[in-house]
């Protein structure tokens, strides 16, 4: 709210609009961490909901581009040393601790990776109600997919690195959790993001009506007319 409040004071300058979204973003986890002891990640999370439906109506529209840009840029970089952090430290520890690691683990994970797809279904279908009458709606099928291609990454990973830096938490039990987020990530981008498209298919919501292709074609049509 105050980051959307200072935003709101400002007038087409997307530099000093930046570094006020940075800046308080930055603190806002210093602060959750530091003197809130809750979690900095959760916090900025729940800023980049607050921010997406709300704050966002306090960036200039001049700015809001390079904006989006300059944070489509920092989550590329944070989320390429959160990927490259967790495999250095993960392959390391894999080395340290491999008798600590059973194939027990082996078969959580894979047990861990089937009943997340059912938790995420089962959520999805409590607020299916609410779902189809907001925004654009939402049907069943619209719920499979969802359900399906919710991919795990670097918010669960930059968590269980958190968790392997903590003291009083047992060397065993950082192990198995970072062991258990890497794969679950590991697993949905080799599988999910990879048959999502086939599932999309089988669904049929990808077909196009003929109408939505002849506008379409209509409109390449015009375009490339005005180019010439």
């Amino acid at each position: 709210m105050v980051t959307a409040y200072i935003l709101s004071k400002i007038h087409n300058n997307g530099v000093l609009e930046a570094n006020t979204t940075i800046f308080c973003a930055y603190m806002l986890f210093f602060v959750a961490e530091t003197n809130i002891a809750v979690s900095g990640i959760l916090t900025i999370v729940a800023m980049g909901l607050y921010m997406s439906n709300i704050g966002k109506t306090s960036i200039s529209t001049e700015s809001e581009h390079a904006l989006h840009h300059v944070w489509g840029f920092i989550g590329f970089v944070a989320e390429t040393v959160i990927f490259i952090l967790s495999g250095i430290i993960l392959g390391q520890r894999s080395m340290e601790d491999c008798h600590l690691i059973t194939y027990i683990d082996y078969l959580k994970l894979l047990g861990i990776y089937v009943c997340l797809h059912f938790v995420r279904f089962f959520m999805i279908l409590v607020f299916w109600p609410i779902l189809r009458k907001i925004g654009y709606g939402m049907s069943f099928k619209q719920v499979l997919v969802v359900s399906y291609a919710g991919l795990r990454g670097a918010v669960g990973l930059a968590l269980a690195l958190i968790v392997t830096t903590t003291q009083g938490v047992p060397r065993h039990v950082q192990d198995v959790i970072l062991l258990q987020t890497g794969g679950i990530a590991l697993l949905t981008l080799l599988i999910n993001a990879t048959t999502t498209g086939t599932l999309v298919r089988f669904l049929g919501l990808s077909k196009q009506s003929d109408l939505k292709k002849n506008i379409l074609v209509s409109l390449t049509r015009n375009i490339d007319k005005n180019i010439d």
